[in-house]
């Protein structure tokens, strides 16, 4: 399987950050990430793939901060959808490495991952007509309150997804 379709992600894990806020920190904090992730890649090993991207996370939270206009609802979604591709393609030629794999095989996962791309750019577009329209109907103190509930929500979302259990998962003692 071929690792150079990861380079595409990498360089978005680089170039988001940086056209937020071009700042020589955020420079250095995504080039260490592109680094850490690209060493990954290239030795297939997960766990520096996914500390690559939360070093990419880090330097856009400090360029989504240090630039202090707000969140970019257009460039975060950007910024999560090339994370979420690294991490896809990175696992997909880890899986496969050294594999011939059918040509049936690499379009179906093809279609997969451009459908859930056109997933998440109808759900960002509706997340963001939704927000706008709250924040025209609820009061100031109420968008604290909203945004509060949301998060609680996102935290116990992420929790339920941690704890659910696949078929055929290994459960030691239980």
């Amino acid at each position: 399987m071929n690792r150079w379709w990861t380079a595409l992600p990498i360089a978005g894990l680089l170039a988001v950050p940086v056209w937020t806020a071009p700042s020589t920190p955020v420079i250095v904090i995504e080039a260490v990430g592109c680094l850490v992730a690209a060493l990954g890649v290239y030795r297939f090993a997960k766990s520096a793939v996914v500390s690559g991207c939360v070093i990419g996370l880090l330097g856009y939270t400090f360029a989504v901060w240090s630039e202090g206009r707000g969140v970019d609802v257009i460039g975060s979604a950007i910024f999560g959808f090339t994370v979420l591709s690294l991490l896809d393609l990175s696992e997909f030629g880890r899986r496969f490495d050294g594999a011939a794999v059918a040509p049936d095989v690499v379009r179906a996962q093809v279609i997969y991952w451009l459908g859930r791309a056109a997933v998440v750019a109808v759900a960002v577009a509706a997340l963001a007509a939704l927000g706008y329209a709250l924040s025209m109907l609820v009061p100031g103190g109420g968008r604290a309150i909203i945004a509060g509930a949301g998060a609680l929500l996102a935290f116990g979302g992420a929790l339920g997804a941690g704890i659910t259990r696949r078929p055929g998962d290994f459960v030691p003692n239980g």
